[in-house]
């Protein structure tokens, strides 16, 4: 079974893969961190990742670490880890603090 990862010879479709690169957001920074934590305290597995990031509805819209950063609250939730209340309260105050609101 072809997950939305295998693209193989879809080229023409989605055109080159930019490499170029580009500074990390510090939004990104914080997702990648999230995600070692999340792996070093045993909290996911790779196949967990890999799942949770080909589950996404948006994937193919998405960025890289969008991906990782829905996939890993996907799993903390699936975990009950924090709920999604608590994301979004928690994401609503970050946002305000970030934006000097």
């Amino acid at each position: 079974m072809s997950g939305v990862h295998d693209m193989g010879g879809r080229r023409e479709e989605f055109g080159p893969v930019d490499k170029s690169q580009h500074e990390l957001e510090d939004w990104e920074r914080i997702a990648d961190a999230v995600n070692y934590v999340l792996n070093a305290k045993g909290h996911k597995t790779t196949d967990e990742m890999r799942r949770a990031i080909e589950g996404l509805e948006a994937y193919r819209e998405m960025s890289y670490y969008e991906r990782w950063a829905a996939a890993a609250e996907k799993l903390v939730v699936e975990k009950g880890l924090l709920t999604q209340g608590e994301i979004d309260e928690r994401a609503a105050a970050l946002e305000k603090r970030w934006s000097g609101g």
